[in-house]
């Protein structure tokens, strides 16, 4: 007996998920081809959320980029060490030995002051002036490049250079690269604020444009309530037509970010040219846009669920 009623629930069991996933199907469908029916509203709702979306994203690239051109500075930093003017060559010379010692020093770089002067003249332009001086004012000068890119540890070793007697300043080449970096954060706080202000505006787009949807649909709604539907099922087809809504509008905003940063490669070429540099954009890589998509698409769906929840409950039959 109990082998007859496993027998008899099994069926019924999968009926019912079948008939689940089945309304599912249909609700995407169905909710695809209202979308395909509208065109001119989906593609004034798609156009705005793409173009909403689009703006966090461009900021997001731009700081990206920013990030990328400043890391290649900093694997760069040096630090330069100005000597005494009264200290002599050969003393210069032990120095930059002892530094090129010490634990955190990747290598030096020994510039005297004959040929800093040389440099000087050779690329200032001010050759004839120079050669009215009676000495040279120019220290002997060694170049330290730290073997760690830390911030910190790059401090404390430019401390301790500058607490050397032979040495008169030492300064670190990128400090304007810290500003940059402290310029960056709150740059980036600020797309975060940013994003979090356009994601509620297309959650307020998505919503309005549902709440239509579900007024022009009232009578529809409330033949289908007599009939004996849940709220589940009528909310179905407004929830996946919020999630199309929010997949087409992030696949417009990756288009318009990409068609930008493509209309500016042409510029970056010539100034790669001009300054004999290597640098090249940043775009979205296959993570960033399966983000994109993803978040855009989840908006859509918590717009359209909003909106549901909140005007499907004040439509009753009387």
């Amino acid at each position: 007996m109990a082998g007859t009623n496993v027998r008899r629930v099994k069926p019924a069991t999968a009926n019912r998920l079948s008939a689940y996933f089945l309304h599912h199907l249909q609700s995407l469908t169905f909710s695809l081809g209202k979308i395909y029916h509208a065109p001119a509203t989906t593609i004034m709702t798609v156009t705005v959320i793409g173009i909403t979306l689009s703006l966090p994203g461009g900021f997001y690239l731009f700081l990206k980029n920013i990030d990328a051109i400043a890391g290649d500075f900093r694997s760069t930093t040096q630090i330069s060490l100005f000597l005494d003017l009264d200290i002599s060559e050969k003393r210069a010379r032990v120095l930059e030995k002892d530094i090129a010692s010490m634990a955190n020093v990747v290598s030096t770089r020994f510039i005297s002051r004959d040929q800093s002067l040389k440099e000087f003249r050779e690329n200032s332009g001010f050759g004839k002036s120079i050669d009215t001086l009676s000495s040279n004012p120019l220290p002997h000068t060694i170049v330290v490049e730290p073997g760690e890119a830390d911030t910190f540890a790059v401090r404390n070793l430019l401390n301790a250079l500058q607490a050397m007697p032979e040495v008169e300043i030492a300064k670190l080449d990128t400090e304007w690269l810290e500003r940059l970096y402290t310029i960056v954060e709150i740059a980036k706080r600020s797309v975060a604020i940013i994003t979090i202000l356009f994601a509620c505006a297309v959650l307020l787009v998505i919503g309005n444009t549902i709440r239509l949807d579900i007024q022009n649909r009232y009578q529809e709604i409330i033949v289908t309530k007599l009939i004996g539907a849940t709220d589940a099922f009528i909310r179905r087809p407004f929830l996946y037509g919020g999630i199309w809504y929010g997949l087409l509008g992030g696949i417009i905003s990756w288009l318009i970010v990409e068609i930008g940063y493509v209309a500016i490669s042409g510029p970056l070429e010539r100034l790669n040219l001009l300054y004999q540099s290597e640098m090249t954009l940043i775009t979205f890589s296959l993570p960033d846009f399966i983000i994109l998509i993803t978040s855009s698409t989840l908006l859509g769906l918590a717009g359209s669920w909003i909106a549901v929840a909140r005007h499907l409950n004040q439509i009753e039959p009387t």
